[in-house]
């Protein structure tokens, strides 16, 4: 459109540049140079204003119209950028808002998650605690029968220490009769009693006599408080180390002193009574 208002617009200066050129090339023809020398000056000027006043009008014109629709032009596209510009803006402010929302949809599932997590660490420690106080229960009920156990073989050991009945003669200290019942010591008494009867140490234990019969008790004893220890966790409210420090456990170590059963000696079964 601009290319053909140009064109238009160059034909127009043309046209008015010829006009005023034919007249002088007629005028030439017809009175030959004399005709033009008898203009004068005023003929002269009036024949030049006529040459370029309307190749300036024209001129001016073409530039005042090509400017106007240039402006038209730039007007538009100015137009449809800020209408692009508008949209845009508004695009973006949908965006915006659509972040805003899905940002506000991931806090909510992170606070969410967070509650999750927080609910599942406490019910964890829930089920961590109710594991631990089942385990230590489980074990309590263990020593119970552990120790029921070697309560019985601690009265076998005690029994082959100093019998059944007391011999004729002998005053018991609490100044019981001749060939009365010997009582088992009640409770930790056992276990002490026969603390007392071991040496406590290796060279004491080698010069000392001991039944076989005794120490294939001992050798019991010893194995089922390991069988026990073996089950008993190494730290912890109950760990090895308390119950090595029971009297039960202070016997298992003096009773290690002892030397190990010999299995090949055959001890007669009317021997086995204390038993």
């Amino acid at each position: 459109m601009r290319l053909l208002a140009r064109a238009i617009g160059l034909g127009l200066l043309l046209l008015a540049a010829l006009v005023p050129l034919c007249v002088a090339l007629l005028l030439w023809a017809e009175a030959g140079p004399e005709g033009l020398v008898a203009l004068g000056p005023t003929g002269w000027v009036a024949l030049a204003i006529g040459l370029v006043l309307p190749g300036g009008l024209g001129l001016l014109a073409l530039c005042w119209l090509t400017q106007r629709a240039e402006l038209v032009v730039m007007r538009d596209a100015l137009q449809r950028q800020g209408e692009s510009g508008d949209s845009r803006a508004l695009a973006l402010q949908a965006l915006l808002a659509e972040a805003r929302e899905q940002t506000a949809i991931l806090q909510e599932q992170t606070r969410l998650l967070l509650g999750q997590l927080g609910a599942g660490r406490g019910q964890a420690e829930t089920l961590q605690a109710l594991m631990s106080e089942s385990r230590l229960e489980r074990l309590v009920a263990e020593w119970d029968m552990t120790a029921r156990e070697l309560a019985a073989v601690m009265a076998a050991m005690w029994r082959l220490a100093f019998g059944w009945r007391r011999a004729e003669g002998e005053v018991s200290v609490a100044g019981a009769g001749e060939g009365t019942d010997i009582a088992l010591p009640a409770g930790p008494e056992l276990a002490l009693a026969i603390l007392r009867l071991l040496p406590a140490t290796t060279a004491e234990m080698a010069r000392f006599e001991v039944d076989e019969r005794f120490v294939r008790q001992a050798a019991h004893y010893r194995a089922v408080f390991r069988r026990f220890l073996e089950r008993v966790p190494e730290t912890g409210p109950l760990n090895r180390g308390l119950f090595r420090d029971m009297v039960q456990g202070r016997l298992d170590a003096r009773l290690a002193l002892l030397p190990r059963p010999n299995h090949a000696l055959v001890i007669p079964a009317d021997t086995l009574a204390a038993e």
